[in-house]
C-alpha cells in the first residue's frame, strides 16, 4: 500500500476531527505535484548536479540528474518535486528583483513565473519552434526552428537592477557570441564573438548600469566587457584550463572576487598541476589560495583533486572546495569539502570522509543516509557541484554520484536531504528519486514484500507495501561484484520464500554507451537463487561462467521440485536450467552471431513455446547486417531457436507480449534507428507493432513514438500499456489498436508500467533514473503539465 497509504495518511493529518476534507484539501499531493502522481522507492542512488539556491529565500533551491530529472525544493531539502522539462537541465538562474522568476536551460532556455511550477520557452523564441524530434539511443529532443538551425544557449546572467535586461552565451551551429535581450528574451542582439564556449556569465552589480562590467569564463581564458571596451585575460602562466568557477560581490569591502579550479580531476583526467585561483581584479591576475590546504596534507603525499568550488555572491570571503584524494596521514585518504572564510588564506576541512575506510570512513559531522548504509562513504564521493545561498555563507548544498547533501551552519554540520529514515522501517525518499530500475516483483505470498531491480544499486526490497525500502543484496550471499545491477527477479508461485535473480556488474544494457567501445567478453553476474525471501542468496550458474545477466523466466507449468528456468546472458545467449537453477546448459541452436545480446524471453501459456528478443548490435542506423537485433521462437523448450521476420525498417526490438484472449496475436516494442536524411530526420522503425498471424505480418499500430521499452498488460481488466524514452507513458483499452497517453507522467526516459497486483486502477511506472512513479492507472485528465508553452507541451499527447 504504498502511496495510497501515505495519501491517506497525509489527509487524515491534515483535516484533524472534522468530518472530511474539503474538495479543495482533498487535491492536495504530498509529493508537491501538480497532479495525482507519487513515487515508491528510498530516493537517490543517481548522479545529481548543478544545485543552485534562491537569493531570495534560502529554502527555495534546485537540482538536476544527468538522466533528465529536475527537481525543486521550497524547505530546504525536506521534500522535493519532480519535473522534467524534456531533457537535462544544465543551470538555473534566479530573477534578482522578482522571487518567483526562475529560468533552467534544457533543450531551451525556459522561465518559470510561479516559482518553477510551470515553464515556458524563452529561446528560441516559441513562434520560432515549428517541431521536436527524438534520436538516438537516448532519445535526444531536438528542436526544429523555422531556420533550421541548432541552437544552445551555454551560460545566463540577468542585470541586478533591470531584470529584462539579459546576457546570454549562444552557440548557433558552432558560433559562439555573446547576446544581449532587453525585452526579457523577446529579441536578442549579438554583442560579441567568441572562440569559446563559455562556462558562466557573472555581473559585477557595484558597475554602472550604462558600463556594466560582464565576465564571460572559459576554460582558457575570461574575456571582461565594460560597454563598449573588451578585454580579454588570459590564465596563469603555469595552468593548463580551469574546470569550474564562482564568484561574488562583497558590499562591505567593496570587492568582485572570482574563483576557479584547475588540475587533474574527475571533469579533467589529463589535467595538470592542481590549483584553487582567486582573483579581485576581474581575472587581470590570479593568485593560488590552496597553501594552507595543501598543508594539511600528509608531506610528500600527491596533491588533491579539487572537484567543485562555490562563493557565496554577496559574501565572496567564504568559499568552499570540493576535494579528493586528500591523504591527511598514512592511512587516511579524504574525500569531502573545505572551507574558507578568508579568501582562501586559511582553510578548514569541513566535511572530511576517509574514502579508503569504507566501513568506518564516515565523517562525524555527516548524517547518513541509505547509501552511505549500504555501501560506505566512498560511493557517493566528494560533490560534483556546489551551491552557496546567494543571501546567507552558512547554507551550502552539495551533489555528487548518489546524493544531495546541504549544511546550514557554515560546514560545522552535513545532513543528506535525498531520503529519510522510518521509525521501525526502511528508507523513504524526500522526492529526490534518481535510480534506475528495471522491474518490481511482487511476493506471491505476501502483498506487503516488494522488491526492486535497479542498476547501480542492485536490489531493494519493501517489507511494508512499498512505502519504506532496504537493500536485499548486502552481506547476504552476492558476490561483490554483482550487487551493481539486478535485471530482474522471479518469485516462485507456488513455493513459499523461494525465488531467483540476475545479476551483474555492468549496468545500463541494453544501451549501446555499454558496449560501443568495447566487447562483452568481460562483462560479469550470474544467476542466484534464494529459499528465505530474499535474505540470503546463493549463486547457481557456474555452468555459464561470468556474464552480464538480464532476464530470467520460470515455467509455471514445470514441477515445482525441479522448475525449469530460462536465462539471457547478454553476449552469450540462452541458457536452461531443468533442476531450479542448480546446473545450466547453453540453447543456441538456430540464433545467428557469436556473441548474441539475449535480452528477453517470453512464454506463451498456450502452447508453451518460446519467444527470444536479442538487441542490436548498431546505433548508426545501419540495417540488414550482424548487426541487427532479432526476434526468435521456440516450439521445443529452447533446443531450437527459428528466426522471426521483425516489421520492415525495424532492426531494434526491445519486449514481446502474448495476447492471452489470442495467443497468435503479438505486440512488439521497437528501438527507432538514426536515419541519414539530415540532422532533423525523426527516427524510423521504433514503436509498437501488432502481428495478428503468429509473427507472420505485422502492423504498426504507434510511430509517434520511436523509443519504447516495453509493453505490458494487466489481465484484470484487459488493459495493456507500453512506457519508452519520450516522456510517456500508454494505455490501450483496445487490446493495442489505440494508445492514450497517461496525463501527468512526463519523466523523459520511461522504461515500464507495471499494474498495481493489489488494484488495478493504479499502476507503477519503472524509469532510467526517475525512480519508480506510482498513479492512476488511466493518468490524471486534470494533471498540469511541466511546459505550458505549445509544441513543447506533452498535454496534447
Amino acid at each position: 500500500m504504498p502511496m495510497r497509504l501515505i495519501l491517506s495518511l497525509f489527509l487524515i493529518l491534515l483535516v484533524g476531527c472534522r468530518e472530511g476534507p474539503t474538495e479543495t484539501e482533498s487535491e492536495v499531493n504530498p509529493n508537491g505535484r501538480n497532479d495525482k502522481w507519487g513515487f515508491v522507492g528510498p530516493g537517490g542512488g543517481g548522479a545529481m548536479f548543478h544545485p543552485a539556491v534562491s537569493p531570495h529565500d534560502p529554502q527555495f533551491a534546485f537540482v538536476s540528474c544527468d538522466m533528465t530529472g529536475s527537481y525543486v525544493t521550497y524547505n530546504g531539502g525536506a521534500s522535493w518535486r519532480t519535473f522534467n522539462l524534456r531533457g537535462v537541465n544544465r543551470f538555473y538562474v534566479f530573477d534578482p528583483q522578482n522571487p518567483d522568476v526562475v529560468y533552467a536551460r534544457s533543450i531551451a532556455l525556459f522561465r518559470s513565473t510561479d516559482r518553477g511550477n510551470t515553464w515556458q520557452v524563452v529561446y528560441p523564441a516559441p513562434e520560432d519552434i515549428v517541431g521536436v524530434i527524438s534520436k538516438g539511443d537516448h532519445a535526444s529532443e531536438i528542436l526544429i526552428t523555422k531556420d533550421s538551425t541548432r541552437r544552445t544557449m551555454q551560460a545566463l546572467a540577468i542585470d541586478p537592477e533591470d531584470p529584462k535586461t539579459l546576457y546570454a552565451v549562444i552557440d548557433i551551429e558552432g558560433e559562439n557570441g555573446l547576446f544581449i535581450s532587453t525585452d526579457w528574451g523577446k529579441t536578442w542582439i549579438k554583442e560579441l564573438e567568441l572562440n569559446e564556449p563559455a562556462y558562466n556569465i557573472f555581473i559585477d552589480s557595484s558597475s554602472p548600469s550604462s558600463k556594466r562590467r560582464v565576465m564571460i569564463t572559459g576554460s582558457s581564458a575570461l574575456i571582461l566587457a565594460e560597454g563598449k571596451d573588451i578585454y580579454k585575460h588570459q590564465l596563469p602562466g603555469e595552468v593548463i584550463r580551469f574546470t569550474q568557477y564562482a564568484a561574488g560581490h562583497s558590499k562591505e569591502s567593496g570587492r568582485f572576487i572570482i574563483y576557479a579550479i584547475t588540475g587533474k580531476s574527475y571533469f579533467d583526467p589529463e589535467g595538470g598541476r592542481s590549483g584553487i585561483f582567486m582573483s579581485d581584479n576581474y581575472g587581470q591576475t590570479w593568485t593560488n589560495v590552496q597553501d594552507d590546504l595543501i598543508a594539511k596534507c600528509q608531506p610528500g603525499s600527491e596533491l588533491p583533486e579539487w572537484r567543485a568550488i562555490a562563493t557565496c555572491q554577496t559574501d565572496p570571503d567564504v568559499v568552499y572546495i570540493s576535494y579528493a584524494n586528500f591523504r591527511t596521514s598514512e592511512d587516511s585518504i579524504c574525500i569531502g569539502v573545505a572551507k574558507s572564510s578568508d579568501a582562501g588564506k586559511t582553510w578548514e576541512l569541513a566535511w572530511k570522509d576517509k574514502a579508503n575506510q569504507p566501513d568506518a570512513g564516515q565523517g562525524p559531522n555527516f548524517e547518513s543516509g541509505w547509501l552511505n548504509e549500504r555501501f560506505g562513504p566512498g560511493w557517493g564521493e566528494n560533490p560534483f557541484a556546489m551551491a552557496v545561498a546567494p543571501a546567507d555563507p552558512e547554507i551550502c548544498f552539495g551533489t555528487d554520484f548518489g546524493r544531495t547533501v546541504r549544511t546550514i551552519d557554515g560546514g560545522k554540520t552535513w545532513k543528506q536531504v535525498y531520503t529519510r529514515k522510518k521509525i521501525a522501517g526502511g528508507w523513504v525518499s524526500t522526492g529526490l528519486q534518481v535510480t534506475t530500475n528495471y522491474m518490481l516483483a511482487f511476493d506471491p505470498f505476501d502483498s506487503t514484500h516488494i522488491l526492486m531491480a535497479n542498476t547501480d544499486t542492485g536490489m531493494l526490497q519493501s517489507e511494508d507495501g512499498g512505502e519504506s525500502w532496504s537493500s536485499a543484496t548486502h552481506n547476504n550471499g552476492v558476490p561483490r561484484p554483482w550487487y551493481n545491477s539486478t535485471y530482474w527477479i522471479v518469485f516462485d508461485p507456488e513455493v513459499k520464500d523461494r525465488l531467483w535473480t540476475v545479476m551483474s556488474r555492468n549496468h545500463d544494457l541494453p544501451r549501446p554507451k555499454m558496449w560501443r567501445n568495447g566487447g562483452v567478453d568481460r562483462y560479469m553476474g550470474g544467476v542466484l537463487v534464494s529459499d528465505d525471501g530474499a535474505k540470503s542468496w546463493k549463486p547457481v550458474s557456474a555452468d555459464i561462467g561470468e556474464a552480464a545477466m538480464t532476464h530470467i523466466l520460470l515455467d509455471p507449468e514445470s514441477d515445482a521440485g525441479a522448475r525449469t528456468l530460462y536465462a539471457c546472458a547478454f553476449g552469450k545467449g540462452v541458457y536452461k536450467s531443468v533442476d531450479g537453477g542448480m546446473h545450466w546448459e547453453q540453447k543456441n541452436n538456430g540464433i545467428e552471431g557469436d556473441e548474441p545480446f539475449a535480452w528477453r524471453i517470453t512464454r506463451r501459456s498456450s502452447d508453451g513455446e518460446l519467444f527470444l528478443v536479442v538487441s542490436r548490435r548498431s546505433d548508426d542506423g545501419s540495417m540488414g547486417n550482424k548487426e541487427d537485433g532479432a526476434l526468435y521462437r521456440s516450439a521445443d523448450g529452447a533446443e531450437s531457436w527459428e528466426k522471426m521476420t521483425l516489421p520492415e525498417s525495424t532492426n531494434g526490438p526491445t519486449s514481446i507480449l502474448v495476447d492471452p484472449e489470442d495467443p497468435e496475436r503479438l505486440l512488439l516494442s521497437a528501438w527507432g534507428r538514426p536515419t541519414t536524411d539530415g540532422k532533423f530526420s525523426p527516427d524510423i522503425g521504433g514503436g509498437i507493432f501488432i502481428s495478428e498471424d503468429d509473427g507472420a505480418t505485422w502492423m504498426q499500430v504507434m510511430d509517434r513514438d520511436q523509443h519504447i521499452h516495453d509493453i505490458t498488460m494487466d489481465p484484470r481488466n484487459d488493459v495493456f500499456y507500453a512506457c519508452g524514452f519520450n516522456a510517456s507513458a500508454y494505455r490501450s483499452e483496445d487490446r493495442g489498436i489505440t494508445w492514450q497517453r497517461m496525463r501527468g507522467y512526463n519523466f523523459k526516459w520511461g522504461k515500464r508500467v507495471e499494474p498495481d497486483p493489489l488494484d488495478p486502477d493504479r499502476v507503477y511506472i519503472i524509469t532510467f533514473g526517475g525512480g519508480v512513479w506510482y498513479g492512476p492507472a488511466k493518468g490524471d485528465p486534470d494533471a498540469i503539465e511541466d511546459i505550458i508553452t505549445p509544441v513543447l507541451s506533452y498535454s496534447s499527447r
